[in-house]
């Protein structure tokens, strides 16, 4: 639609690109109120996010520490062998969810690692601390993965709005006055021809 060549100057197209307009520019104003969610929610889930992840940072390092300190308590060899008694076992089904169309995982833990024997104190401490934390890491990942894809269907949904109001509705209300100007001057040749064949026929009469 980059040229109005080859365009009908009718009423009934006049009628149809009318209607396209109303429909296109109601699409439009759709866009923008899920544009406007999808910037809020963002905007929320990025405050959320950063308020997580130092949450987590804090834990990491007090984790950290308890293991050190159980490292330093039992010595390295026997800190190890204890660590096997661990089951390193880690089963999540990943559903989907959906927010204003757009599809994240949610993940659901299913099975956890577990200490089948009785640890060291300072040792079960520091797992205790660390098995904690898996699975505010899994929703972390989780919730980023979702921040991620909600960042880049605003992004989609801005450009489509963009193109809508600069290109493609201007371009629609171009063909739209071109028509009606045609027909306004079709009508105005209509008439000015009825009058001329008005005059010529009052003449013939007189």
């Amino acid at each position: 639609m980059s040229s109005i060549s080859g365009i009908r100057p009718t009423k009934g197209f006049l009628f149809q690109m009318k209607k396209r307009l109303g429909f296109i520019e109601r699409g439009c104003e759709f866009l923008k109120l899920k544009r406007d969610h999808l910037a809020k929610e963002l905007r929320e889930s990025l405050e959320v996010m950063r308020g997580q992840r130092q949450l987590l940072i804090e834990q990491l390092k007090e984790a950290y520490e308890a293991l050190t300190a159980a490292y330093l308590t039992l010595g390295p060899m026997e800190a190890r062998s204890q660590t096997r008694s661990v089951r390193r076992r880690l089963k999540v089904d990943v559903l989907p969810l959906s927010t204003m169309g757009v599809l994240y995982p949610m993940m659901k833990i299913l099975e956890k690692p577990s200490i089948d024997v009785e640890l060291d104190a300072s040792l079960a401490k520091a797992a205790e601390k660390i098995m904690s934390l898996l699975e505010q890491l899994i929703h972390l990942a989780e919730f980023e993965a979702r921040t991620e894809r909600i960042a880049d269907e605003l992004g989609k949904t801005n450009r489509k709005v963009n193109a809508l109001e600069n290109i493609v509705i201007p371009q629609f209300k171009n063909i739209i006055k071109f028509i009606e100007d045609k027909i306004d001057e079709e009508s105005l040749d209509e008439l000015v021809r009825l009058k001329l064949i008005g005059g010529a026929l009052a003449r013939r009469r007189g």
